[in-house]
Parts: C-alpha cells; sequence; structure tokens
C-alpha cells in the first residue's frame, strides 16, 4: 500500500513537475520576445538620439530566431534644408531630440560616406488653393529619397509639412521639413537583454550601429575644435583693433561684440548643442567645450586657451 501510494504520487508528481517546467521555460520565451514597447525604445536611443517615443511607430517584429529580429518601424523627424549660393535647395540638418541638431554632412563623415549632390526635378504646381512653398514637398521629398537610398514612387519617405524658417541675420532661406521615413532596423537579444545591431533606410546598406555613436563624438570634436579655432582668431583681431582682449566670463556677451565684423557666423552652442565656455582677461582668455559627456573638467573636455596660439 505504502508503495503502490508512493509510485502514485511519483506517476503524478512527474507530469506536473514537467509541466511547471514547461510553463517556466513558456515564460522565459516569452519574456526573451522583442516587444513593440521595447524596440521603439531602442529606436528612440539609437546612435544617442534622444526622440520622443509618439514619434516612432513599429510596423512589423519579424524574429528569425530566440535572439535576432527585424523590426520596420515608421519614425517621425524634422530636417532643416537650406538654399546653397547657386540657388539649389539642400539638406543641412537633422534633429535627434529637443532642441539637438545634427548636420548631415557629420553623420555622412562618421559613415565615411558622402551627401548626395544631385539636384531634383523642377517644384511641382501647387494645388488650387494651397500656398505656394520652396522648396516643394516633391523637391523636398525628391532630395530626401537621395539621401535615403530610397527609389521614388516609394511610400518609405513621405513629407507631411513643409515650412519656411525665417533666421535672423541668417545669409540663405532655410525651410523645416517634416517627414515620415520608414526604416528596417536588425536587433538581438544578449545577456543584458534586446539591443539595436544593424539599421537600413530603402536600398541602402546595413548600417552597424555600434561604434555610430562614437564615431559622431569624433566628428563633433573635431567641429568643436574648428569652432573655437574660428572665436580664437577673432579674438585676436578684435586684440589687435582694441588693444586687449575681452573681458568676460560669458560666451553669449562675447558674440555679441565679436559679431559681425570679426566673426560673421554667430556660434553659441558647441556640435552637441551645449553653451561654448570663455574665460577672458585684458592680456588672455579661455574658450572650451565640456564634450559629449557634458561635464566640465573632464578627459574629453576640448579647450583653446591664447597661450596655445
Amino acid at each position: 500500500m505504502n508503495f503502490a501510494s508512493s509510485r502514485l504520487k511519483l506517476g503524478w508528481g512527474v507530469p506536473i513537475l514537467l509541466g511547471c517546467c514547461i510553463l517556466t521555460l513558456s515564460t522565459i520565451e516569452a519574456r526573451a520576445k522583442l516587444s513593440n514597447q521595447q524596440a521603439r525604445k531602442l529606436i528612440t536611443k539609437m546612435a544617442g538620439m534622444d526622440l520622443p517615443g509618439s514619434s516612432v511607430r513599429i510596423k512589423n517584429i519579424s524574429e528569425s530566431s530566440s535572439n535576432t529580429a527585424e523590426v520596420t518601424a515608421e519614425i517621425k523627424t524634422v530636417f532643416r534644408f537650406e538654399k546653397d549660393s547657386t540657388g539649389h535647395w539642400r539638406i543641412r540638418e537633422v534633429r535627434t531630440g529637443q532642441d539637438r541638431w545634427v548636420p548631415v554632412s557629420l553623420i555622412a563623415n562618421a559613415l565615411n560616406a558622402k551627401v548626395p549632390v544631385e539636384e531634383c526635378a523642377a517644384p511641382d504646381p501647387p494645388m488650387r488653393g494651397s500656398a505656394v512653398v520652396d522648396p516643394s514637398v516633391k523637391r523636398s521629398r525628391c532630395l530626401l529619397a537621395g539621401l535615403l537610398g530610397v527609389t521614388l514612387p516609394s511610400d518609405l519617405v513621405r513629407i507631411q509639412s513643409v515650412s519656411p524658417l525665417g533666421i535672423p541675420l541668417a545669409s540663405q532661406p532655410s525651410a523645416v521639413v517634416l517627414t515620415l521615413i520608414t526604416i528596417n532596423t536588425r536587433m538581438v537579444s544578449a545577456g543584458s537583454g534586446w539591443q539595436l545591431a544593424e539599421v537600413r533606410a530603402g536600398s541602402s546598406d546595413w548600417i552597424k550601429v555600434e561604434g555610430l555613436a562614437a564615431s559622431l563624438d569624433r566628428e563633433r570634436a573635431e567641429m568643436a575644435r574648428g569652432e573655437l579655432a574660428w572665436m580664437a582668431e577673432a579674438l585676436v583681431k578684435f586684440r589687435k583693433d582694441r588693444g586687449f582682449y575681452l573681458v568676460s566670463d560669458s560666451q553669449s556677451a562675447v558674440m555679441d561684440h565679436l559679431s559681425p565684423k570679426y566673426l560673421p557666423r554667430i556660434i553659441r552652442v558647441d556640435p552637441w548643442q551645449r553653451a561654448y565656455k570663455y574665460q577672458g582677461e585684458r592680456e588672455r582668455f579661455v574658450l572650451r567645450s565640456v564634450g559629449a559627456d557634458g561635464k566640465e573638467g573632464t578627459g574629453d573636455d576640448i579647450e583653446l586657451t591664447s597661450a596655445s596660439r
């Protein structure tokens, strides 16, 4: 009786134990699956970006294995267009977060690529009753398609609006273009969770995300050095005329004194969209960008002093 009872308990215990294991494994597998929310968060933070969650719409998630997935997403973002000296519109910047803009040329340099310079077709006539905009929706879409490697006609690039942008003292007309772009991403599940590995738009090659943020920061640092050098040259010209450097601890005040006579282009923020630092006395000055980490006095600060010239 005891043996039978024990066998009965064993007989029921094994299936129950196996069932628990299956449920546990199923739960782990369910947790490992990539959710829309996870995919959206990874895309909004891609390569140092900080987009609002509402700007990304996940269209499809296709898992090829338990640790890899391809995600198709639509991103709402803003580009700034500028008309160059030849009268042609070019894409200059893309917004990567609140009050954060990155030059398209900087991204191209980080990817060892070139920004297309082909001119698109003439602007299409406006619909009856609609206002004439420059650049036109057709031209804007054509330029963006060329930049992203999308062959038109295609729904991968859609224009929501084109708005002229009035910039004080700007030498060329500008416009803000609100765009819906469909991209494909590859995501992998590592020990620390899902990570975004590659991204592409249209027929362009897959771009590895790992290292892209670091490449962008290197390009930003190089740009910051150039801008600090321009400001330093302007300060030297100011001293030749006045006999002293600007005495101030405000870089914004320095710009007000230097522009436009000594510095035609106003430069207030560095490529990370943070204010440049200035500390000036009559005989010397220090110009600084706090670098990628945003903290003053750390190893990635970029500094230029009057003594170093």
